[in-house]
């Protein structure tokens, strides 16, 4: 999932019908981009453990091995391990971490003067630790995967259309007021490399994004300062194949609009990738100008869908869990002498993955504000994140003679608030090559819920506290 960005996104505009236009027609080009960056980070985090909950379970014959969520139940797979649920790990507070993208841009254009093209990002850091899929193999962390790739055609008059797996008007393209574009990100930033899980959720990371799952996208040209953007996609799926990785029931499916134990996997069944989301449509209207010498961009806008169904196992009726997702957007930045200031405000219904929250939960709202000054080769900046949304999943899990069995928590959970900041810098080395420092911190906090399951009693605070110093090139 891409990290929110400054949204400053030129829209070169596109169409699939233009005028027939006298011009050179051009074969496709092929170029090369992308970034490297290797940090060091400190981390002060609150309970720094991995505990066995958040991925380790213990099957029937006492043997324990990853979970890889169906839907409908659990599976577990690599039962060579000797450990046993409930084991935690205690980590340590320096660490370097590396990364990088590979980019590949197609450019060409028609003989009546339409752009088209392509680009695909191949990212290196496709999950977050070694997943073990037999008992004699492994996937690692860093293997290759698709961060976006999607296709393109354009026209200055008529705008731009793209096809494939790729940020909407609301979810990155059009935003305006999230300032980023100093140290790694600041809240938004890289900080989440360092920080570990709590339990069976990402207490500590950051608030989620809307993902890139496949959808089509129109961008318009600029008309008197105005632009708008559009999207729609079938589900929260990505890439090819069905999404179904086994012919058992899931949820996991691309297309799949009902499915059995979709209520009791609660919150994580409305998370990234989870086909809950239906007939997701996105629609934001921006404003670029100036005035005084000032550079100014607002952008509203929503995002809604419908959502998928229970599908009862015994009487194969379906019954709605979910609320659809439907959230507002507003953002303003300004930009002069060098000073970018901006802020922005979302409410609606989404809980923190922006996934479809359960019936009665509460609504989502999240304000952010950033700032950042460039003068020279030096950038430096800070940003803060507030958001409350509904708090733990109503459901508990538990493992029963290796038998995984839910219970489902009170109706209106805690209420879930979650601050963060983060403020850095850095400095041009050369073109492409920057020194990067940053400092950020978050907290996560729930009324009586366990934010640490490794210590004894209820932690209804969590927070992380990440320096990160290193290079970062783009390229």
């Amino acid at each position: 999932m891409r990290k929110i960005l400054l949204g400053t996104t030129a829209v070169v505009g596109a169409a699939l019908l233009a005028p027939s236009i006298a011009a050179a027609q051009e074969a496709p080009t092929v170029r090369i981009g992308g970034f490297f960056r290797a940090y060091y980070g400190n981390t002060q985090q609150s309970a720094r453990n991995s505990t066995s909950p958040s991925g380790l379970a213990t099957n029937t014959a006492g043997a324990t091995g990853n979970l890889a969520q169906q839907g409908s139940g659990t599976t577990v797979i690599g039962t060579n391990s000797t450990e046993s649920a409930g084991h935690t790990a205690r980590l340590d507070k320096n660490d370097f971490s590396t990364d990088a993208e590979v980019h590949v841009f197609v450019n060409g254009k028609t003989a009546n003067g339409l752009s088209y093209g392509a680009v695909i990002e191949i990212a290196f850091n496709q999950q977050e630790g070694r997943n073990i899929v037999q008992q004699r193999a492994s996937t690692g962390k860093t293997t290759a995967s698709i961060d976006e790739y999607y296709a393109f055609i354009a026209s200055p008059t008529f705008g731009q259309i793209r096809f494939g797996d790729e940020d909407g008007p609301v979810g990155g393209l059009m935003n305006s007021g999230v300032i980023t574009n100093f140290g790694t990100g600041g809240v938004y930033g890289d900080r989440e490399s360092f920080v570990t899980r709590q339990g069976n959720d990402r207490t500590t990371t950051s608030p989620g994004g809307l993902g890139d799952n496949t959808k089509i996208i129109y961008l318009s040209p600029q008309f008197f300062g105005f632009d708008f953007g559009a999207s729609f996609a079938f589900n929260y799926g990505v890439g090819e194949d069905t999404g179904c990785s086994s012919n058992q029931s899931s949820g996991w499916c691309d297309s799949s609009y009902a499915f059995t134990g979709a209520s009791n996997f609660g919150v994580a069944a409305a998370g990234p990738e989870m086909s809950v989301r239906r007939n997701e449509y996105q629609g934001a209207l921006r404003w670029r100008g100036s005035l005084a010498g000032v550079g100014l961009s607002v952008t509203g806008g929503y995002v809604g869908s419908g959502a998928a169904k229970e599908l009862s196992p015994i009487t194969n009726t379906q019954r709605s869990v979910f609320q659809p997702l439907g959230v507002w957007q507003v953002g303003a930045q300004a930009t002069a002498y060098g000073l970018t200031v901006g802020a922005q405000y979302e409410h609606g219904t989404s809980n923190f993955f922006w996934g479809n929250p359960m019936k009665g939960d509460r609504p989502m709202d999240q304000f952010f504000a950033g700032a950042s000054y460039t003068v020279g080769p030096f950038t430096i900046g800070g940003n803060y994140v507030m958001q409350t949304v509904e708090g733990a999943s109503r459901t508990s899990y538990g493992y029963t003679g290796g038998v995984l069995t839910a219970t489902p928590n009170p109706a209106g959970a805690g209420l879930m608030r979650r601050l963060g900041y983060g403020i850095g810098g850095n400095y041009r080395l050369a073109p492409g090559l920057d020194i990067v420092a940053e400092y950020s911190s978050y907290t996560v906090a729930e009324r009586g819920r366990d934010l640490d399951p490794s210590n004894p009693g209820v932690q209804d605070r969590s927070t992380a506290k990440v320096f990160i110093l290193g290079t970062r090139l783009a390229f």
